[in-house]
């Protein structure tokens, strides 16, 4: 078994900035051909890329992406047409990196960038998607000219490095503007820092329920753009993010032509773990979702009152866990009127919030807990035990608290 090259980064501690990864990247001169996407948001990048990348796929164009956190193994975050990248070809990236840095010292997620990098050099691809860490303005994603880009949403997280108000989160995720080249706005009301930004750089803009829209009923999506109306059938996945793919297939269709019928079963072929994913298991329901912060939480939580709205469930348990910068307490909230039984549990992470802060948050919401779980799949195996017929067991807090339980699925597949 190959094991990777021994490689002078610092760990998976957060240093932005680009002057390292700048200079490591001069020194492997790695020209880039291919059409390049820059995916910023607070939620909603992951399955905006995923919707890009099904879509043109489908068309029959050959499509890098570049995403992260991974829920199982780091091989997720690079993919070429699909296909995670495998062990022996990260050795050989790895490698090359480990070359070129010498004694630069690059921090996880800068050397998972050049990796990245150095992999698709290796293709003939059409386009290349990278979804950027954290952020913007200084994540290593940043070090690449996007030809179109986009951020999903502004809400509040990772205050300690963005800032505690939405123009200052703005403004960060606003970084990745580039002279001249389209942002898309995928949600509605962007910040003024994001639009001033725009401005500045002569940006063609492109915003959710302004330049164009996404409406729903029970069976379809419309998405209309200009003298365009796509009709397409119902889907699972956030519409705003949908919508935000749609308009980049409108943007390049002169370059990248697409039918309907493609942009149809590009969505329809669409997977991404993790993300509002119900798995039916015998008589009873588990949702795991990678929600860590409040809106994506508030989201998580309007689908699942629909759902319990139409009967589809019985009791709901929910197996919990955070890391210690998140606003826990709001985390909770915006779930308790749902949930009939909680299973909070713990993280094998540095990050992870510790029982007591989990307890004060859970009291916070007038929720006494009297027993905490050494892990997220020793909570769910309890979930399973406690829940009965036609009962649903969700799954959030954080990708580490998704991952833990996704693995043991697996093995008892």
């Amino acid at each position: 078994m190959l094991s990777c090259p021994t490689v002078n980064y610092q760990d998976h501690n957060i240093s932005l900035g680009l002057k390292r990864i700048r200079q490591v990247a001069d020194k492997l001169d790695l020209p880039v051909q291919s059409k390049i996407i820059l995916v910023a948001g607070t939620n909603g990048k992951g399955t905006t890329v995923a919707a890009i990348d099904s879509i043109y796929r489908t068309a029959g164009f050959s499509v890098g992406t570049y995403t992260s956190p991974h829920l199982i193994d780091f091989n997720e975050r690079i993919q070429v047409n699909g296909q995670k990248i495998t062990d022996e070809e990260l050795y050989q990236t790895f490698s090359v990196v480990r070359q070129a840095s010498a004694a630069i010292a690059l921090t996880y997620f800068e050397l998972a960038t050049l990796a990245a990098l150095i992999h698709f050099s290796k293709h003939n691809l059409d386009i290349l998607i990278f979804e950027v860490g954290l952020g913007g303005r200084l994540d290593a994603t940043n070090i690449l000219t996007p030809d179109i880009t986009i951020i999903t949403t502004i809400d509040y997280d990772h205050q300690k490095f963005l800032g505690n108000d939405l123009e200052q989160i703005g403004f960060e995720k606003a970084g990745i503007l580039r002279l001249n080249k389209p942002l898309i706005y995928a949600d509605i009301n962007p910040p003024l820092s994001i639009l001033a930004a725009a401005y500045a750089l002569s940006c063609p803009l492109y915003i959710n329920g302004k330049h164009y829209h996404i409406h729903a009923n029970q069976d379809t999506i419309t998405f209309d753009y200009a003298d365009t109306s796509l009709k397409l059938p119902q889907t699972p996945w956030h519409y705003n993010a949908i919508a935000a793919a749609l308009m980049v297939t409108q943007y390049w269709q002169d370059s990248f032509p697409i039918t309907t019928f493609e942009l149809m079963q590009g969505i329809n072929s669409m997977t991404l773990f993790g993300r509002q994913q119900f798995i039916d298991q015998k008589e009873i329901t588990t949702c795991l979702d990678v929600s860590h912060n409040m809106q994506s939480v508030k989201y998580l939580a309007d689908n699942i009152y629909n759902k319990l709205y139409c009967n589809q469930y019985n009791q709901v348990h929910a197996v919990f866990s955070a890391l210690n910068d998140k606003d826990i307490p709001s985390m909770i909230y915006s779930m308790q009127h749902l949930v009939d039984r909680w299973y909070p549990a713990l993280l094998a992470s540095d990050r992870a919030a510790a029982t007591e802060q989990l307890l004060q948050a859970f009291l916070k919401n007038g929720i006494m807990i009297t027993q905490f779980y050494t892990s997220p799949a020793k909570a769910y195996q309890e979930a399973c035990n406690q829940a009965k017929s036609g009962d649903l067991i969700i799954v959030y807090g954080s990708f580490l608290t998704v991952s833990s339980v996704w693995t043991l699925l697996l093995e008892q597949a």
